[in-house]
C-alpha cells in the first residue's frame, strides 16, 4: 500500500488530482477510527463530523487567534477532542441501537450550532480564514505535493498501528464485544470500559484528521463539519465493509472519488451516485472487502491473515511441547491441570463458593428466594429443579450478570456481590452457557485465547505497538491453549473455524475457553443438553477429571442420570426456593422433590429409580 501511495504523485498531472487524494487521506483517517468503533465494538456513531470539526477549530483558533506554537495548538485540539469524546461516551454508550445513533446525531447538531453561533471565536457561518500551514521541524508543508506525502504518511502509520491492535488480545476482546457482549463479560473483558476507550480513540482519529484539514486548506467553516459529513463517513464504512480496515480504505476511495467521476454526467450525477451506492449495499451487503477477497484471493488482507494464522497455528500444533502434568499427554481426555488448583479435601477445606440467603427478583417475579449453597474444593454440586425454578438465574447471580437484591455471594471468603462480571471472572469464576456461545467465525484456538484475556498485561498500548513483550505473551497463551485443546482431543482441529465443529466439540471448546481463565469455581449450565449418550459420557468424563484437580463445580442439568451419577451433593430449587439438599440417593427418594418433578408424592424416585 505504501508503494502505491508513493507512486501516485508521479502519475497525476494536476494539482486538483493531488487535492482529491489529500481529501481521501483525511477521510480515510476518520473512517479508520469510525471503523474501529463500528466494526470492532459494534457502536454506530453519527457524530464524528463534530470531532473532526473540533480538532480543526481548536487547532486553528489556538494557532491563529491566540498565536500559540503549532505543537501546542495541535496538543490542545487533541486533548479537548479526547475529553469531550470521553464525557460524551460515558452516558451515550449505555444506550444501544438507534438510541445511540440519535444521541450522537444530536451531539453533532449541537456542535454545528455552536460553531455557527460563537462568531467571536469561530467566525460563525463566514468561517475562520488565515490559518497557518503545517510546519514540521522548520519544514513548511505549504503545497499539495508536500501535504500529500505528509498526510498519507500519517495515515499509513495510524493504519499499521490499528492493524496491530486488531490482531492483539485487545482486538479479540473488541470483536467479542461486537459479536457476543454477554459472553465477553463473563470471559473477563471489561466491556463498558473498552467501549468508552474505543469511542475516545475514534474521536481522536477524527480530531487528528480535523487538525490536518484546517492547516491544509487554511480556511474552515461550519458547513464542512455538519451532519451530512457524518453520514458520508458512515457510508464509507458500510460500503467498504464494517470491521474491515482494508475495506474502509476501499469504501473511502469509492465514495470520495465517485462524485468527481460522475460530474461528466451533469444533472444525473447525483442520481447515479445514489444508484451505485445502493447497488453496492444491496448486492454486497457485507461491503467491498469480502467481495474482493473472494474474487481475487489475496487481495483481501483478511484472507491472507487467516491463511497465515492457520500456517502458524499448524506449526505451533506440531511443535507444542509435551510437559509433565500438562494437557499434552497425547491422549484425549487427559487430566486438566489448572494454574492455581491443587487437590483439596472437601471435608477439611473451607467452601470455595458460599451463597448466603441470596434473593433475586424481577419486578413482581421472585426468581431466587433466600438461597443458601456451599461448594467445596474438589466437589460437584448438582443444581436441579423444574423449568423456571431459578437455576440459570443463580448461575447469573454468581457470575455477576444479575445482581442480587439481598444476601451475599462469597468466593474464597471475599464478596462478589458488588463486582462486575469481568471482575468476577478475573477472581476465578468460569462458566459455560445453556446454548453454546462460541465465536463461529474464529478458529478453535482463537476461541480459547479469548479466555486468557483477563490474564493479559498488554492492554491498548501493547496492542498498538505489538512489541516483544506483547508477542511473547501471545506466544505463551497460544502454547498453553494448544495444550488445553490437546487434553480435550481438539488439538488437531485447532486451526479449524469453530463453525465446522460438532455440537459436542463446541461444548468441549466452550469448556476449554472457561478453563483458560484458570478458575477455582466452574459453573456448567446444561453441559450435556442435545448430546447423545456416548457424547454425554465423554463430556462427563472431562468434568469429573476437573473435580480431581480440586475445582469446585456447580452443575445445572436436566439429565438426572448425569446429575445423580456425577454430583457429590444435589441442591433442589422450586420457584426460586431451595426445597432439598443432600447426597444424590437421599434427594432421589425425597417426596417433596418427586412431587416437584412429577406432581405427585408417589413414585420410586428420580434418575432411573
Amino acid at each position: 500500500m505504501a508503494l502505491v501511495v508513493a507512486s501516485v504523485p508521479w502519475m497525476v498531472e494536476t494539482d486538483y488530482a493531488l487535492l482529491l487524494y489529500n481529501v481521501m487521506a483525511l477521510n480515510a483517517l476518520v473512517v479508520l477510527g469510525l471503523n474501529l468503533l463500528i466494526g470492532c465494538a459494534g457502536q454506530v456513531s453519527f457524530g464524528h463530523a463534530a470531532f473532526y470539526g473540533m480538532g480543526a477549530y481548536f487547532s486553528a483558533i489556538a494557532s491563529t487567534t491566540w498565536q500559540w506554537p503549532l505543537g501546542g495548538a495541535v496538543a490542545l485540539a487533541l486533548a479537548v477532542t479526547g475529553v469531550v469524546g470521553f464525557l460524551l461516551a460515558l452516558p451515550v454508550l449505555r444506550l444501544e441501537g438507534h438510541y445511540l445513533v440519535m444521541a450522537t446525531l444530536g451531539f453533532n447538531v449541537i456542535v454545528t450550532i455552536l460553531l455557527n453561533q460563537l462568531e467571536e471565536w469561530t467566525g460563525g457561518p463566514s468561517g475562520l480564514p488565515g490559518i497557518a500551514p503545517l510546519e514540521v521541524f522548520s519544514f513548511v508543508i505549504d503545497s499539495d505535493r508536500k501535504f500529500y506525502f505528509f498526510v498519507w504518511g500519517v495515515f499509513l502509520a495510524m493504519f499499521a498501528l490499528t492493524l496491530n491492535l486488531q490482531d492483539s488480545s485487545v482486538g479479540r476482546a473488541l470483536y467479542a464485544i461486537h459479536e457476543r457482549d454477554l459472553t465477553a463479560r463473563v470471559l473477563g473483558v471489561p466491556v463498558y470500559r473498552y467501549k468508552v476507550t474505543v469511542f475516545v480513540l475514534s474521536a481522536l482519529y477524527a480530531g487528528l484528521a480535523g487538525v490536518l484539514y484546517a492547516h491544509y486548506v487554511t480556511f474552515i467553516s461550519p458547513r464542512s463539519f455538519d451532519i451530512f459529513y457524518s453520514v458520508q463517513v458512515v457510508t464509507m464504512v458500510v460500503v467498504g465493509g464494517m470491521g474491515s480496515l482494508w475495506g474502509g480504505v476501499m469504501g473511502t476511495a469509492l465514495v470520495t472519488c465517485l462524485p468527481e467521476l460522475l460530474h461528466h454526467f451533469q444533472d444525473y450525477h447525483v442520481l447515479l451516485y445514489g444508484l451505485i451506492l445502493v447497488s453496492v449495499l444491496v448486492f454486497c451487503p457485507q461491503g467491498l472487502a469480502p467481495l474482493f477477497a473472494s474474487l481475487a484471493g489475496f487481495l483481501g488482507k483478511a484472507l491472507f491473515r487467516r491463511r497465515e494464522a492457520e500456517e502458524r497455528c499448524r506449526a505451533e500444533t506440531e511443535d507444542a511441547p509435551e510437559r509433565p502434568g500438562s494437557l499434552a499427554s497425547g491422549e484425549k481426555g487427559a487430566v486438566v491441570r489448572l494454574p492455581s488448583s491443587e487437590k483439596a479435601s472437601a471435608v477439611d477445606a473451607p467452601p470455595l463458593l458460599l451463597l448466603k440467603e441470596v434473593s433475586v427478583h424481577f419486578g413482581g417475579l421472585q426468581a431466587l428466594d433466600r438461597v443458601d449453597m456451599r461448594v467445596f474444593p474438589g466437589e460437584i454440586v448438582g443444581l436441579i429443579g423444574p423449568n423456571g425454578a431459578g437455576k440459570t438465574t443463580l448461575l447469573n447471580a454468581v457470575s455477576g450478570i444479575v445482581r442480587p437484591q439481598a444476601g451475599d455471594i462469597l468466593l474464597n471468603e471475599a464478596s462478589l456481590r458488588s463486582l462486575a462480571p469481568h471482575e468476577i471472572a478475573a477472581r476465578g469464576v468460569g462458566r459455560t452457557f445453556q446454548t453454546v456461545q462460541v465465536f463461529l467465525g474464529w478458529s478453535v484456538l482463537e476461541n480459547v485465547l479469548l479466555g486468557y484475556h483477563c490474564r493479559s498485561r498488554a492492554g491498548f498500548p501493547g496492542g498498538f505497538l505489538h512489541g516483544p513483550g506483547e508477542r511473547r505473551e501471545e506466544s505463551e497463551f497460544r502454547e498453553e491453549g494448544l495444550r488445553m485443546l490437546q487434553g480435550l482431543g481438539l488439538a488437531e482441529k485447532a486451526c479449524w473455524p469453530a463453525s465446522r465443529l460438532s455440537l459436542m466439540e463446541q461444548k468441549l471448546l466452550e469448556l476449554a475457553r472457561a478453563m483458560a481463565l484458570g478458575p477455582s469455581v466452574l459453573l456448567l449450565d446444561e453441559p450435556v443438553g442435545g448430546l447423545n449418550p456416548r457424547e454425554s459420557l465423554q463430556l462427563v468424563g472431562a468434568v469429573s477429571r476437573l473435580r480431581e484437580q480440586g475445582m469446585g463445580i456447580v452443575l445445572v442439568e436436566h439429565d438426572m442420570n448425569v446429575v445423580m451419577g456425577l454430583s457429590d451433593r444435589v441442591v433442589v430449587l422450586r420457584n426460586g426456593h431451595p426445597i432439598a439438599e443432600g447426597k444424590p440417593r437421599e434427594v432421589q427418594k425425597n417426596a417433596e422433590v418427586i412431587a416437584a418433578y412429577l406432581g405427585t408424592g408417589r413414585g420410586k424416585g428420580l434418575g432411573g429409580g
